[in-house]
């Protein structure tokens, strides 16, 4: 009887699709509130370290080699190198949304120009996804509606 009942169980496919949302609100400080001014302006910027003067993109109130504060903003890109990426070929739920992603997309990872050691992750234009490689010249494209969010930046292409 037990047995039947297992079998009976493991038939039986119960799912249950749920969303959950959350509102929250939360202040970005003078650092990532600059970056994010910069997304809606069509700009990226970087914070300079005055020990090393290496640049940090997005910006970071400390230079993670010197310990030190960096709060001097410098204008990085717009256009930068492909230093890696991953493309997805397998269907998964977009984080942001819930909803299942077209496949491919891909993780693109850029050092914009003027940035001489951090990247920046974002995504490729779905076209240039075949095209792609390390070392390829990309530049921004930009939502034409900008509101100072990381979606003012709707994903690179290839420059050229």
């Amino acid at each position: 009887m037990a047995e039947n009942i297992q079998k009976i169980a493991a038939e039986e496919l119960i799912s249950i699709q749920v969303i959950n949302s959350i509102d929250y609100s939360f202040s970005t400080g003078p650092i990532m509130g600059k970056w994010f001014q910069g997304l809606k302006e069509k700009k990226f910027y970087a914070t300079k370290c005055p020990s090393c003067g290496r640049t940090m993109t997005p910006p970071r109130g400390c230079c993670a080699l010197c310990v030190v504060r960096s709060e001097d903003f410098v204008e990085v890109g717009p256009k930068g190198t492909v230093v890696n990426y991953d493309i997805a070929y397998y269907a998964s739920p977009d984080p942001l949304t819930g909803k299942v992603r077209k496949t491919p997309y891909s993780a693109l990872f850029v050092m914009l120009d003027g940035s001489a050691r951090d990247i920046f992750a974002h995504e490729i234009k779905d076209d240039d996804i075949p095209k792609l490689k390390r070392g390829v010249r990309v530049r921004p494209v930009w939502n034409e509606v900008r509101t100072g969010s990381i979606h003012d930046l709707l994903y690179f292409e290839i420059d050229g």
